[in-house]
């Protein structure tokens, strides 16, 4: 069984007589820990052992003073078996992934604690660091990324300062929020880059904006139509404004945003498509104007609106809708509708 110890680029060999020794003594055991099965290696952070797959995965987080150690030999074993150990007595529970943080990515950022909003205080810093770990959490963010970025005019050793400074103050906010879990091991460092604790356990709007996205794809894609809707009216509903809007101008933040906002852009297409087809052109109509309040030169959503409102009988307002288009259009790109957009404008002229 390997360790991975304090240098990334170390790993040692673990025994009864070497650190397995101190940590077993800790928990007042004489027995080693089992071998561990291939595929796994242990990480060792204050208090805790994180049990991972060779590609960085997590698999199990344990105490070092409370949990005994054959539960990490179980885990091991049941990650690369299946779980398939049914004769064997049942394995003691790893160690929970500590309280949930919810962040909210879309609109005003934030970060709530059981349901509670949690006061991010007023280091700038601190909170630009909060974010991006958030945003990039599945790897650790580099230190040499952090300083360039935040503090691209000092000098190495000022601005390396600059960010311990920094980031002692965002352990101390997620401390005060996460009593169960030491200030200083909510925020790790390891191969030379900061990540959110393992033990914290994370969920975000915006992935779950991507979930019920995707699950009402794949039901749409099977037939079940009504069902997809569902999932797409959640996803809207998540979406309270931009990604991360208090950061227009942040770099990092762009390619996210414009992602998120055309798939935005898509559900609510979507959506109107459907509630025309099935008789809510009303419906519709409100959905369509959410789609052009992020894109005024949606041509197939002013086309649509044009539909409904001859559905509503409204042919004054559908020639209207045209002009928007075409004014749009002229305006934008120096374009002109196109000719399926021409021609139902010419047949609701026509049938006037």
């Amino acid at each position: 069984m390997w360790l991975r110890t304090a240098n990334p680029d170390t790993r040692t060999r673990l025994d009864v007589s070497d650190l397995t020794a101190k940590v077993l003594a800790q928990k007042g055991c004489a027995k080693s820990l089992p071998e561990l099965p291939g595929g796994c290696y242990l990480e060792r952070e204050p208090d805790m052992l994180v049990l991972r797959r060779t590609d960085g995965s997590l698999l199990a987080a344990f105490s070092s003073r409370g949990d005994p150690p054959e539960a990490v030999g179980w885990a091991a074993e049941e990650a690369g078996h299946g779980g398939a150990f049914a004769d064997r007595r049942e394995a003691p529970a790893a160690l929970p992934l500590g309280p949930a943080l919810r962040t909210n990515f879309f609109g005003r950022f934030e970060l709530l604690r059981d349901g509670e909003i949690v006061p991010l205080g007023r280091n700038a810093r601190a909170l630009a660091i909060l974010k991006y770990l958030l945003a990039r959490r599945a790897r650790p963010v580099p230190q040499d990324y952090l300083m360039d970025w935040l503090w691209p005019e000092s000098a190495t050793k000022r601005a390396r300062w600059s960010l311990n400074s920094a980031v002692y103050a965002l352990r101390k906010l997620l401390g005060g929020c996460l009593p169960s879990l030491p200030a200083s091991e909510t925020v790790l460092f390891e191969k030379g880059g900061y990540r959110l604790s393992p033990r914290i356990s994370l969920s975000a709007d915006t992935d779950e904006f991507d979930s019920r996205f995707a699950e009402g794809r794949r039901l749409e894609e099977a037939g079940w139509v009504p069902e997809a809707v569902a999932e797409y009216e959640k996803a809207v509903e998540l979406y309270r404004g931009d990604y991360l809007v208090e950061d227009l101008y942040e770099d990092w933040t762009v390619i996210e945003r414009e992602r998120l906002t055309d798939a935005y852009r898509e559900l609510l297409h979507r959506l109107a498509v459907y509630y025309m087809k099935t008789g809510q052109p009303r419906e519709s109509v409100r959905t369509c104007y959410r789609v052009l309040e992020k894109d005024r030169c949606d041509e197939d959503t002013h086309r649509l609106l044009m539909e409904c409102f001859v559905c509503l009988g409204q042919r004054a307002r559908a020639l209207r809708q045209y002009r928007w288009c075409e004014r749009a259009l002229k305006q934008e790109y120096g374009m002109t509708p196109s000719l399926q957009t021409r021609a139902f404008y010419a047949k609701v002229l026509k049938e006037r």
